[in-house]
Formats: structure tokens, sequence, C-alpha cells
């Protein structure tokens, strides 16, 4: 059976090189023909809303997406940041910009969620991706604001708060 297959595969390389025997394209360049002659244009969404247009517009831009690599770089250096035994204040700082960048990340979530509408966003494995990470984000940002040290289970929805209003008062004073 082996044999078989082997002699069809043969007498069809065969076949196609006799094909081409007087063409003047070497077989890389006959390749690249018949890649170029299969080829189909890609589908692109392009929102007729010009509200969702805009919106569009800026998460497909080559800079918010160059941004958003930054800031991935960034949360992934201060994720790396941490270590055992580190200080009090250290941990703080950790925490607080776990949220920040977990604020960042979900803004972007959203921002796409509109772009996109959820057949598009969803459609895109990494998007599918990015939502994941975030969802799983923010739930690891709700249970370490648990106070789990006491029976109770508190939730310190009281210091965050101050947080957002000084960083409020900040983005205002700008």
């Amino acid at each position: 059976m082996n044999i078989f297959v082997g002699f069809v595969i043969v007498t069809f390389q065969e076949q196609g090189e006799q094909e081409y025997k007087n063409c003047e394209l070497d077989k890389n360049q006959r390749q690249c023909v018949q890649y170029a002659l299969k080829a189909r244009p890609l589908r692109r969404y392009i929102p007729k809303n010009p509200h969702q247009y805009k919106i569009w517009y800026v998460v497909t831009s080559s800079y918010f997406e160059y941004l958003m690599f930054f800031l991935i770089t960034l949360n992934t250096i201060s994720l790396g940041m941490q270590h055992y035994g580190q200080t009090a204040e250290f941990s703080y700082v950790s925490d607080i910009l776990n949220v920040a960048f977990t604020g960042i990340f979900t803004v972007e979530m959203l921002l796409k969620l509109a772009a996109f509408k959820a057949k598009g966003y969803f459609g895109d494995p990494w998007n599918v991706f990015d939502f994941l990470i975030v969802i799983g984000s923010i739930i690891d940002v709700i249970l370490s604001e648990i106070d789990v040290s006491n029976g109770n289970h508190l939730i310190k929805l009281q210091q965050q708060q101050q947080n957002i209003q000084y960083m409020g008062i900040l983005l205002k004073a700008h």
C-alpha cells in the first residue's frame, strides 16, 4: 500500500512539473503566483455608527496597541518585583498598582467591546484571552480586598473609596 501511495505522489509531482516545463518561472516563483491567485482579502469590521467608529478608530490604531503593550510590560515588571518577606509599604504599593492596571485593562476591554460589539470582539482569540485575563484579574482584586484575618470577611471598601477620591482630586487638578 505504501508503495502505491508513493507512486501516486511521484506521478502527481511529475505531472505538475511537466505543466510548467516551458514556463520561465522557477518553482518558488510559481508557488508564489499560485498563493497569490488563491489569496482572499481579509474581512475587516468597520462600524457605521459614528460614535462607535471613533472608538474603533482609537482601539485599532497602532498607537493604542503600543500603549497597551507598554502597560502590559509595566504590569509584568510590577508583578515580577513581588518577593517573599517584602515590607508592608511595598505590598501596599504593589496592591495599588494591581488595582490600577486591572482598571486600565478593564477600560481597554470595554472600549474594544464597544468598538467591535460582542460578535466581533469574541471572534478574535486574542480578545477572548484578554477577556479571561481581565475577568480573572477583577476576581483577584475583589478577593484580595476581602479581609480574611477576622471571621467577618469585611471588605476594605472605605480604604479604596479614599484612594479613588484621592485619584479623582489629582485628575481634576491637571
